[in-house]
């Protein structure tokens, strides 16, 4: 136990002598208690209350210094445990006075008393652990919080209870008996109860009905009686005391409104009347008492309320409203050092993990907590906010709570501000264990500051302090013209012009939708504001661009697609850079515009993540994608389908932007592309092949008359087997498996052959891949590489796949599995079909049939695909494209991997060149020109694909050189007959 070092003056001023005399004299043996001599003094001194307290109720401490609760080894009680104390405290008061046909009114008296005398020993049992040192911040609002919950789960009931010897059990229509609801709100909810705290409480039923007793009420009126009792039994006044002040007006209509509301009215109330605060102050809201159905059936009604399944950044500007109002009423109330609503106060803290809650919370729910300390942690871990900016919340979190708590346990008296009277300064600098006020002051400053700084860096510019960039005159007056609806179509022309646009049609076009018509006119007053406010800017930032006219109608496009939400905008708005970076993107790729168009839950990764930050490896990819597939296996198919759409978008946003920006060069863009879409394979792979399992068991079969396992591969062909991934690319797959022997089935109560269960698995696969969500489609999936193509098994053994590929396999089916890698499977495996590959692969080949086989299906392609246009180039099909290189390499490969095995090592074309070239079966000439040329190509296709462009492209110098280099090497190798 810690002494606190109070000053000797407090403990010998006469009311705290008095009370450690009147105390130690009622205690008899236990006066002798280390607590009793070597703390009262202190105690009594630094709390008035703990001295009235010890005094009107010396067998409170009697008790607890019995139970030895002041042991450092001691336990705090539990919530069960609370209650069950309080009912027999009830009882033996009950007994005690032989009121056994009591009154009612003697009967709630009882109650009262017991509830009140209850607390008085609870509280002297948490402040004086907390004075000691023997509870930490946590421990103390935890069992304040737990104190409450017993007190008020106790009255529900003894209110229940006195409402059904009346009237009878309240039923629904259906015949469900019905139990009151109530909620905790704000640090009640949160578990954070402070020392001197309002209790904040919705009462709720589930539905309407009525009660079965002789004189029937309805249910709304049985629960009213019910609200009205449990109020009046906690904040009713007597000679002990009120047990909790009782505030029940955030109920929906506040106190106009009923006292208590059913599901159907609550859900009614949100729907139509909800306002901002009504969701904040939810976030925190906890059922106290109800039953397990009940309260799941309110969850879901709460939950959509609350969260938005989009980023909700018209939140933001909600609570830096809120926080404005907040602090012009302290300044007129003159309310100086307010620990709770000050500047770096407590709500600062609170509106910082609030504002992330709202803005994220519909599509993360590790974010819905209700504890302030873990949604902080979360925000660290998560990458929202640095680990040093949340180690700063924590401590500034903790500093002030125990100095609200200080000057609260003084008097038990809610009080939030700093004292002025000088005794209460020296008891406040004792309990936070200061020694002098200017340092204690300066401590608290320093808190203070780092809380508001954050605060501010994020209410007003997301981390930027300096004000929306200005926005020059000419682009306001050229908006106030286009934004008119009196205008002939000249007019919209000549503004567009005037300030430096063309006024092609689909600008013209873009213009209209976005200020003009019906859509316009369905906007909120707040949306049309921030339509007006963010078009000027966007036609400053795009006047004097390439092609400014087609940036400006993309980024139109976007703020029509948004303005509904328009809290995108005001984001955009408060934050220059951002809105400058988008412009940026837009104007280098269609592709990037029409996707953030589509899908504006990715400007998330614009807004907060302040720098692009690459994955190193892709081991890096799997954990993070593991770590969230870890926390969707119970969550709903559609749920689970759109948080995988929201990561993958969100994350080739951010590559897109590395690469936009130069962070990434076009190499490693693939590498990221690629690790991010074999995670996502697995991921998908592990979510739909639990319930699976779960019906029907795990694979297996019988191998010399033993169990072996089986396991099933996913071997990626194509763009993915050579890890040159693009944006938007489909997915090349092959599935196999490694069940063979005898019994091939499942273990579980439904068994299936193995066969079965894994084309139910791959069908799945694509169904989870494929069907277009809210959120888009996951990846296109192309399985027509497997063996047989459309007509062969959707998953086939590795056996027969070997068998395949050793007897019937077409040549170009060979070229395609050089391409060709396992990217989820068991390592045993894995290892057999890197076997496989390269025995087939390494066969011994007659390097004329070779030539003929490969150069014919080269020559085919380009008929069937090429752009047959003398002026254009279609980048990869035609002569000296990029499927030259390729056949080219795939020949060279084929015909030396049974000498030289090292050429299997790679599936890209760039390290399988520098195979080629380290062993000389091509000039380091031949093998430098054919990488050089096969980058620039892929770059140059790269860069249509982010336009959403043809791979037809006009002829320029560099690209016939480029076309005469490959054709030349092409022919040498192999030959010139196609």
């Amino acid at each position: 136990m810690i002494t606190p070092n109070c000053p000797a003056e407090l403990k010998a001023s006469a009311s705290a002598s008095t009370a450690v005399q009147e105390i130690t004299a009622s205690l008899g043996a236990h006066a002798s208690h280390p607590l009793v001599v070597q703390q009262l003094a202190t105690l009594c001194a630094l709390s008035p209350y703990i001295a009235r307290t010890c005094r009107q109720y010396p067998e409170a401490l009697l008790e607890l210094l019995e139970l030895d609760v002041f042991d450092d080894s001691a336990v705090p009680p539990t919530l069960a445990t609370l209650e069950a104390d309080l009912q027999l405290a009830f009882e033996a008061l009950h007994d005690k006075a032989s009121l056994v046909d009591a009154t009612r009114t003697a009967f709630e008296t009882l109650q009262m008393q017991t509830l009140r005398r209850f607390r008085h020993k609870q509280m002297l049992r948490i402040l004086i652990r907390d004075i000691t040192g023997l509870a930490s911040l946590d421990e103390t609002l935890l069992q304040l919080s737990l104190c409450a919950d017993a007190c008020i789960r106790c009255a529900a009931d003894w209110a229940d209870a006195h409402c059904v010897s009346r009237f009878g059990e309240p039923y629904s229509q259906d015949g469900v008996r019905q139990r009151l609801i109530v909620l905790g709100m704000g640090k009640l909810g949160g578990y954070e109860l402070n020392v001197s705290s309002d209790v904040d409480l919705i009462c709720l039923f589930p539905s309407s009905g009525s009660s079965d007793g002789q004189k029937s009420i309805d249910n709304g009126d049985f629960f009213r009686r019910v609200t009205q009792q449990l109020t009046r039994l906690l904040n009713s006044p007597t000679a002990d005391g009120f047990v909790y002040r009782v505030d029940t007006r955030l109920r929906p209509f506040g106190e106009s409104g009923p006292l208590v509301i059913n599901f159907d009215g609550l859900e009614n109330y949100y729907l139509t009347q909800g306002r901002d605060w009504e969701r904040y102050a939810m976030i925190k809201a906890r059922a106290i008492t109800g039953d397990t159905a009940s309260l799941s059936e309110l969850d879901e009604l709460i939950t959509p309320f609350v969260y938005r399944r989009y980023l909700d950044y018209n939140a933001i500007e909600s609570l830096r409203e809120l926080k404005r109002k907040i602090a012009l009423s302290l300044r007129q109330k003159q309310m100086v050092d307010n620990l709770k609503l000050g500047a770096g106060g407590i709500r600062e803290i609170e509106f910082i993990a609030q504002a992330f809650q709202l803005v994220r919370g519909g599509r993360d729910t590790r974010l819905r907590q209700r504890s302030l300390r873990a949604v902080l942690d979360e925000l660290a871990q998560q990458g929202l906010m640095s680990q040093d900016e949340v180690d700063n919340l924590h401590e500034a979190y903790d500093f002030l709570r125990r100095a609200e708590n200080a000057v609260q346990m003084m008097r038990d008296e809610q009080l939030h501000s700093l004292p002025v009277d000088e005794e209460d300064k020296q008891r406040l600098l004792c309990l936070m264990g200061f020694m002098d006020w200017q340092v204690f002051r300066d401590d608290l400053a320093t808190h203070q500051n780092r809380v508001d700084h954050m605060f501010n860096a994020l209410f007003r510019d997301d981390g930027q302090t300096d004000a929306p960039d200005p926005v020059d005159n000419a682009a306001r007056d050229s908006w106030a013209v286009l934004s008119s609806i009196e205008l002939e179509e000249q007019d919209y022309a000549d503004a567009l012009t005037a300030y430096g646009f063309k006024p092609t049609d689909e600008l013209m076009a873009s213009v209209a939708s976005v200020c003009r018509g019906a859509y316009y006119q369905r906007l909120t007053a707040r949306g049309q504001e921030r339509v007006d406010e963010i078009v000027p800017r966007l036609m400053q930032a795009t006047h004097g661009q390439s092609a400014a006219d087609e940036v400006l109608s993309r980024c139109l496009k976007f703020v029509r697609s948004v303005a509904g939400r328009s809290g995108y905008l005001q984001a955009l708005i408060d934050k220059p850079s951002a809105l400058a970076l988008l412009v940026k993107l837009f104007g280098e790729s269609l592709w990037l515009a029409n996707f953030v168009t589509r899908q504006p839950v990715v400007l998330d990764e614009l807004l907060i993540h302040g720098s692009v930050e690459a994955w190193p490896d892709a081991t890096s990819v799997r954990k993070e994608t593991l770590s969230m597939v870890a926390r969707l296996h119970d969550e709903e198919l559609d749920v689970q389908m759109d948080t995988l759409r929201q990561f993958r978008q969100a994350r080739e946003f951010r590559i897109a932007i590395a690469e936009l920006t130069g962070e990434l060069p076009l190499m490693k863009v693939s590498d990221q592309l690629t690790w991010l879409a074999e995670s996502l394979i697995e991921a998908v792979l592990l979510l739909v092949e639990k319930p699976l399992r779960e019906k029907h068991g795990e694979p297996q079969c019988l191998v010399d008359g033993k169990p072996a396992p089986t396991d099933v591969g996913v071997i990626a062909y194509g763009k993915l087997g050579g890890i040159e991934l693009g944006f938007g690319s489909d997915l090349d797959l092959v599935f196999v498996h490694s069940s063979y022997g005898d019994r091939q089935q499942t273990s579980g109560e439904k068994p299936v052959d193995n066969s079965v269960y894994y084309v139910r698995l791959a069908q799945k696969f694509v169904h989870f891949m494929t069907t277009a969500t809210p959120a888009g489609i996951l990846y296109e999936i192309d399985l027509r590489l497997r063996p047989n193509g459309s007509s062969g098994m959707l998953v086939t053994g590795i056996e027969t796949f070997e068998g395949y590929q050793r007897g019937d396999a077409w040549t170009w089916e060979h070229q395609a599995l050089m391409r060709a890698r396992v990217v989820v499977s068991g390592q045993s495996l894995s290892a057999r079909f890197d076997e496989l590959r390269r025995a087939v692969l390494g066969q011994s080949r007659s390097t004329d049939e070779l030539r003929e086989a490969v150069s014919a299906m080269r020559k085919r392609m380009r008929d069937a695909l090429g752009s047959m246009k003398s002026d254009r180039m279609h980048l990869k099909q035609d002569d000296g494209g990029v499927a030259d290189i390729e056949f080219v390499v795939q020949y060279l490969v084929l015909a030396n991997a049974a000498e030289h095995p090292m050429l299997l090592a790679y599936t890209d074309n760039v390290r399988v060149l520098e195979s080629v070239n380290a062993l000389g079966l091509v000039t380091e000439n031949v093998a430098k020109q054919l990488t050089s040329c096969y980058l620039e190509l892929r770059a140059r296709l790269h860069r249509q694909a982010l336009q959403e462009a043809d791979a037809v492209v006009p002829y320029d110098r560099e690209l016939r050189e480029i076309v005469a280099t490959v054709v030349a090497i092409r022919e040498d190798i192999l030959g010139k007959n196609h």
